[in-house]
């Protein structure tokens, strides 16, 4: 696990500073401190505070399916989609632990349901969804991220896609879709409203529909927000200041 050490550096012109962190390694018994002891202050923050453009932080971390229906600040395609069973209500427990933790840290997070407002230029984004599947277990946890036209919202997100895999594959005893293997990862309309400098994920942690995969995500949800934070510290603290 990281800890981080934070230092200001001059900011590109739109905002006035902002926080770029070394890491180095701490001993496993403050990792629970960094972690998983400060409470969760991890609001939405919506509103006229998001409206202005662009929204800078280190991090966005969008609690999918959080908030609706909302059909007064969204379109009917989206206002009333509440996700896979549990969906809305797992994904805020996730977003929040990694939120928690990352602020603990000294990063900047912006904190979102899944309205967006926007536009937000971040470093790293992550949107925290689960699967559902209409032949249960027919799915699993899987990563969506932009690719092609859309590679500018996220550059360097196929990489990324394969350190989480990487990181989360070694706790999930479950098989992973392949990347982008829906039209809603490969095109999540949040793509469209984030500009990331680095990476932009669709984290899909598992299957709702699948019993087992069930059991096991109720278990394990604040583990998965747990270990978003440390995959993004991670990416964070190898690039250069970019905001």
């Amino acid at each position: 696990m990281l800890l981080l050490e934070h230092r200001r550096t001059r900011s590109a012109p739109w905002t006035a500073h902002s926080v770029r962190l070394r890491a180095r390694v701490i001993p496993a018994a403050l990792i629970a401190v960094v972690i998983g002891s400060s409470p969760c202050t991890g609001t939405a923050r919506t509103g006229d505070a998001l409206a202005r453009a662009p929204v800078a932080a280190d991090v966005l971390i969008q609690a999918g399916h959080e908030g609706r229906p909302d059909c007064n600040v969204e379109p009917a395609r989206l206002c009333n989609n509440t996700g896979a069973p549990e969906e809305i209500g797992w994904t805020p427990i996730v977003a929040d632990v990694a939120t928690r933790a990352l602020r603990a840290a000294g990063y900047s997070v912006i904190r979102v349901p899944a309205h967006l407002t926007g536009p937000y230029r971040v470093s790293e984004a992550v949107f925290v969804h689960f699967d559902g599947s209409t032949t249960p277990c027919g799915s699993g946890p899987s990563v969506g991220y932009p690719s092609g036209i859309l590679a500018r919202f996220g550059p360097h997100s196929a990489d990324a896609a394969r350190q989480w895999k990487q990181l989360y594959g070694a706790l999930i005893p479950f098989k992973f879709q392949p990347d982008n293997f829906t039209s809603h990862l490969r095109d999540y309309y949040g793509f469209h409203r984030v500009t990331a400098a680095d990476a932009s994920l669709v984290i899909e942690g598992s299957e709702t529909t699948c019993p087992a995969q069930r059991a096991w995500q109720i278990r394990n949800l604040q583990t998965e927000g747990r270990l978003i934070a440390r995959f993004l510290s991670a990416r964070l603290a190898r690039l250069p200041a970019v905001l």
